[in-house]
C-alpha cells in the first residue's frame, strides 16, 4: 500500500488521450484521492477539480432516467433527492429553497423573463411563474421535461445547456441549479448564458462547494488509512457531478465565460431530501453545525452579470 505522500504525487500528462482540466484544457494535473471507480484531479494551471475518467453520455442519459423514475443511483442516500422535484407543494423543501432564491434575486431586479437551464420537471418555473416571472426552460431529460409539460403546462426545449447560445431570445434573468457541475465544457456554458441575457440580465446558480466539510472528513479519514477507507468520500465525489467548484474556481470559470460575479453565499443540504437512518441524519447534523462555523457548507450560491 503506497504512502499518503504517494497518494498526492503530481501527474503530468502530455498523451491527449489521458484526463485534460474541463475548464482551462491543461493536462497537468495531480490526483487528490483514488477511489472507487475515478480519480479526484486538481488542475495545477487553474486548480480546478474533476473526476476522470468521466461517464460517457449514454450513461449519464441513462442515469437521469432512472434518477427521476425510480430514484435509483450509486448514493442510496440520494434515492429520495429527486422524488421532491415533482409537487409544487409549500411544505416541499426544493419548493421552500427555490422560493429563498428568488426572495435574493428579486432583491436585484423585478421578475421577467426567464430561463432555466437544466430545468428538469419544471418545478423551479412553475415557482417562479407564480411569482410573476415569465418561464423558458431547456433540458436534455426526455423524463423531466414530459412532466413539464404534463404536469406544469410548460413548454421547455429538449437539448443541451449549450445549445441555449444559439437562440435569438433574449432573458433577464438565467438560472442554473445544480448544473455547472455536470458540464463537460463549463466555461462554455457561461459563455452561452451570457450571450443571451439581457442588458440588465444576471446569471444565478447553485452547485456543490467542494471546500466544504464533507471533503474535509473525507479526506481527513482518507489520509489517516493511507489511502484504503474511500467511502466517505465515495458519498461526495459521484459519476454525475464532473466538476468540483470552490468559491475561487468557480469565480474564475464564471469569468471565463465573461461574467462577473457580484454575489456568493454558502448553503447547506436540506438533510429532508436524503433518505437516511435517524442515526445518519443527526451525524449529518452535527457535521453541518461544524461545516457552518468552519465556512465549510457543502454548497454555493452566486450571482452573476456580464463582465
Amino acid at each position: 500500500m503506497p504512502g499518503v505522500a504517494a497518494l498526492w504525487q503530481t501527474r503530468r500528462v502530455s498523451d491527449p488521450s489521458q484526463p485534460r482540466c474541463l475548464v482551462c484544457g491543461s493536462s497537468e494535473a495531480h490526483t487528490r484521492y483514488r477511489i472507487t471507480r475515478f480519480d479526484v484531479l486538481q488542475c495545477r494551471p487553474c486548480r480546478q477539480i474533476y473526476l476522470h475518467p468521466l461517464p460517457s453520455e449514454q450513461e449519464i442519459q441513462t442515469l437521469f432516467a432512472l434518477l427521476y423514475t425510480t430514484g435509483e443511483g450509486s448514493v442510496p442516500e440520494l434515492k429520495d433527492y429527486y422524488r421532491f422535484c415533482f409537487d409544487d407543494e409549500p411544505n416541499n423543501p426544493l419548493v421552500e429553497q427555490y422560493e429563498a432564491w428568488l426572495d435574493i434575486i428579486e432583491r436585484f431586479r423585478p421578475p421577467g423573463r426567464v430561463l432555466d437551464v437544466g430545468c428538469g420537471t419544471g418545478l423551479f418555473l412553475a415557482v417562479a411563474r407564480r411569482r410573476g416571472w415569465e418561464p423558458f426552460g431547456i433540458d436534455e431529460s426526455i423524463e423531466a421535461t414530459r412532466h413539464a409539460r404534463d404536469h406544469f403546462g410548460l413548454e421547455p426545449w429538449l437539448g443541451e445547456f449549450e445549445s441555449l447560445g444559439e437562440m435569438d431570445e433574449t432573458f433577464d434573468l438565467v438560472t442554473g441549479w445544480d448544473v455547472i457541475e455536470h458540464s463537460r465544457r463549463p466555461a462554455e456554458l457561461a459563455q452561452a448564458a451570457q450571450r443571451c441575457l439581457a442588458p440588465d440580465g444576471m446569471v444565478a446558480l447553485s452547485t456543490p462547494n467542494q471546500r466544504s466539510i464533507l471533503d474535509l472528513v473525507g479526506g481527513l479519514i482518507y489520509r489517516l488509512s493511507a489511502g484504503r477507507i474511500t467511502l466517505p468520500l465515495e458519498k461526495f465525489y459521484i459519476e454525475q457531478h464532473f466538476l468540483y467548484f470552490t468559491p475561487t474556481s468557480l469565480t474564475e470559470c464564471l469569468a471565463r465565460g465573461g461574467l462577473e460575479t457580484f454575489l456568493l453565499e454558502r448553503e447547506l443540504t436540506d438533510l429532508r431530501r436524503l433518505t437516511v437512518s435517524p442515526a445518519v441524519r443527526l451525524g449529518l447534523q452535527s457535521m453541518f453545525l461544524a461545516g457552518r462555523l468552519l465556512g465549510r457548507e457543502n454548497r454555493l450560491f452566486a450571482l452573476a452579470r456580464r463582465a
